[in-house]
């Protein structure tokens, strides 16, 4: 038996370790796929193949994008070739987060006959009804093109982008199954439950990728309404530092506009590869975290074991399905 892991960010990692510390794997031979930015607790995986460069993507235009989604091609394939052993492997299992990135949708839909799958939650995701349509038919059609002129097939998925509604995807573990899309095929994923000294500092969560979705005059405006919001804070004045996250993808900002917004305050941009929920724990603590409906701000809640103590709020500019989540665990809704 194979079970074959796509790891691109280090908070799939952190899932995946723990299905193994919990014994959730099925008996076999367990094989991580990620690359060298991210941190991996070696001991516990049976084979790691690393790829050279981080499967970030952080373009500033058309012309950066396809080099990017080209060189994400030329790293893919030299994957799938250390992967053939597998090819006709009877018994294989493959766990994964989405079918939009290359590599998993090829490794899905096209690299096994045998295979099947089971998704792993990474994100808010699985909590609203996204599809192939919520993405940019441009960016979509870019990438089909590149992955088929490179031999590396790239199918346009139908349903849902988790991949959870193909029937050889047999279960998905995620972190609160009655709230997820469907829950007939939804587990508990296990998760660690921490705490931490709390301190008056602001958590702005960035979400980039919106940038490439629906443009940068709409992330800026985005972002402006947020700061804004926060200004109107009672306790903004007396925070002692204001942190920015960016999110891993996604075009950068101008950090001389980033820091103008707060020339009152102590700002700090924070631009780290681990995950934001291990930065949170173990360094930040802030007691009071923004963002437009980042998972991290979901996950930081469920972990947390002083939950009652933080102040979460969400700016609702983007995506408004996750509202009813949002509410039953009663965050703070800006819209």
């Amino acid at each position: 038996m194979i079970n074959l892991c796509i790891g691109l960010s280090q908070n799939q990692i952190t899932s995946y370790e723990w299905l193994i510390k919990e014994k959730l794997f099925e008996k076999g031979v367990i094989v991580l796929v990620t690359n060298k930015t991210i941190d991996v607790q070696e001991g516990l995986w049976d084979k790691v193949i690393y790829s050279n460069n981080s499967f970030n993507n952080q373009s500033k235009n058309g012309f950066t994008a396809i080099i990017n989604i080209i060189s994400k091609i030329k790293q893919y394939k030299a994957i799938i070739k250390k992967l053939s052993v597998y090819k006709k492997e009877k018994n294989i299992t493959l766990y994964f987060t989405y079918i939009e990135d290359i590599l998993t949708n090829y490794l899905l839909l096209s690299f096994n006959s045998n295979l099947k799958g089971i998704v792993v939650e990474d994100g808010t995701l699985n909590y609203y009804p996204h599809t192939i349509k919520f993405l940019s038919r441009k960016k979509i059609i870019l990438k089909w093109f590149l992955s088929n002129l490179y031999n590396l097939r790239f199918k346009l998925y139908k349903g849902h982008s988790s991949g959870i509604e193909y029937k050889h995807v047999i279960k998905q573990y995620v972190r609160v199954p009655k709230l997820s899309m469907f829950p007939n095929k939804s587990i508990n994923l296990p998760y660690p439950k921490r705490t931490n000294e709390l301190k008056n500092t602001i958590l702005i969560i960035g979400q980039e990728s919106y940038i490439n979705q629906e443009g940068e005059q709409k992330y800026i405006e985005s972002l402006l309404k947020m700061f804004s919001i926060i200004k109107t804070k009672k306790y903004y004045k007396n925070i002692s530092k204001l942190y920015y996250k960016p999110h891993r993808n996604g075009k950068r900002l101008n950090l001389d506009w980033l820091e103008n917004q707060f020339k009152d305050i102590n700002f700090k941009y924070l631009e780290v590869d681990t995950s934001l929920e291990d930065l949170y724990f173990d360094n930040l603590g802030s007691k009071y975290i923004f963002t437009f409906d980042s998972s991290a701000l979901l996950n930081i809640f469920l972990e947390h074991k002083d939950k009652d103590k933080i102040e979460l709020n969400v700016v609702l500019s983007y995506n408004k399905l996750l509202e009813p989540v949002f509410n039953r665990f009663k965050f703070k809704i800006y819209k």
